[in-house]
């Protein structure tokens, strides 16, 4: 019972952490000039938390790709052309740099349906997928409310 009771508020607290890291990547956008950036960034250093993102070598040449812009931009543009939530993991992102990772992104869209963006979430590819997805699928569907210029 207590492992399942320590296990459940581990997994809360990541949820929380990637509505914070949600939450402050909205206020980024709102914040700067949004069609200056191809992409906001945030909370990139939580990678270093997992034991197989430990090698530096690894981390580096992941960090490169995030400055690089080219890899994550082709990966939302796969996932604007599917929309809904969708799941690259490992070499299935087809950059080697994500081959120890995985990539959850959703669509979040305006009322009528007009894509405005990606949401997505970078961890290994033993994350909780079964919790990630719908956080993700959530949290795409709040910001594109929250974005929906009719509001």
């Amino acid at each position: 019972r207590r492992n399942l009771l320590d296990e459940m508020q581990g997994d809360r607290e990541h949820i929380d952490r990637l509505m914070h890291l949600a939450i402050e990547m909205a206020q980024q956008t709102f914040e700067g000039e949004t069609g200056a950036q191809d992409y906001v960034l945030a909370g990139e250093t939580n990678l270093m938390d997992y034991e197989e993102m430990a090698d530096v070598a690894r981390l580096r040449q992941l960090f490169e790709a995030f400055n690089e812009k080219r890899a994550m931009l082709d990966l939302f543009d796969k996932s604007l052309q599917a929309q809904g939530v969708q799941i690259f993991i490992g070499q299935e992102s087809g950059y080697e740099a994500f081959d120890n990772c995985s990539v959850v992104t959703a669509t979040y869209s305006s009322v009528d349906d007009e894509v405005l963006g990606v949401l997505g979430v970078i961890g290994p590819t033993r994350m909780a997928y079964d919790r990630i997805i719908p956080v993700v699928d959530v949290t795409a569907k709040l910001l594109g409310r929250v974005l929906n210029p009719r509001n």
